[in-house]
């Protein structure tokens, strides 16, 4: 069975690794394939069959069935030699100290943008990025901090060099949701697609 699903870059970091790891050994005759859509289509191309899940924060995505994954929050990082770092205690720095902070933000994850942008700090960006997996070797050589999930920044940190923290951002808590069309409910082969996405993911 091949199945099509809709994942942001950082999703793919966050979701595939665990997803391929179970599927080679439950169902190795299974392949996958990756697609970023914009949020707009996913719902048609769902009914359609053009995809068979989606995941992800897709709160314009309506029509569907869907099931949490995951509750998230977004926080910041920053390498831990950033001459700033001494002013980002472990509840995270106040709006004084962000605004001293210069940001890389990737233009393609609008949340991100939109934090920096309620808070006034958009002319704080001095680097728009195409995707969030160049982020940590540009962190780690520079002093630009950044905002992204806190799961995938805790396994960009597992080997230690960064600073993250949870400050108080506007819309930073979010959920990770999977969407499939209501077409497929029923489908044997999507029952245990979504059995097994649920069974790795509703645990982590």
């Amino acid at each position: 069975r091949h199945y099509r699903m809709h994942m942001s870059d950082i999703g793919e970091a966050r979701f595939l690794p665990a997803l391929m790891a179970a599927l080679q050994v439950q169902a190795p005759g299974t392949s996958v394939e990756c697609h970023a859509m914009p949020h707009g289509g996913i719902a048609e191309q769902l009914d359609k069959g053009e995809l068979d899940f989606a995941f992800g924060f897709l709160p314009s995505v309506t029509g569907t069935e869907h099931v949490t994954l995951m509750e998230e929050r977004y926080v910041l990082m920053l390498r831990e030699a950033h001459p700033l770092a001494t002013l980002v205690g472990e509840g995270g720095p106040d709006l004084a100290a962000l605004a001293r902070l210069s940001f890389v933000a990737v233009r393609s994850h609008s949340d991100t943008l939109r934090m920096l942008e309620i808070l006034g700090l958009r002319e704080r960006i001095k680097l728009f990025a195409s995707n969030f997996l160049a982020l940590p070797a540009i962190v780690r050589a520079t002093d630009l901090a950044v905002i992204m999930p806190s799961q995938i920044a805790t396994e960009f940190n597992a080997g230690g060099g960064y600073i993250v923290v949870a400050p108080q951002l506007p819309l930073r808590d979010f959920t990770v949701s999977l969407h499939w069309s209501r077409r497929q409910h029923s489908d044997p082969s999507h029952i245990w697609m979504r059995q097994l996405i649920c069974g790795i993911f509703n645990s982590t």
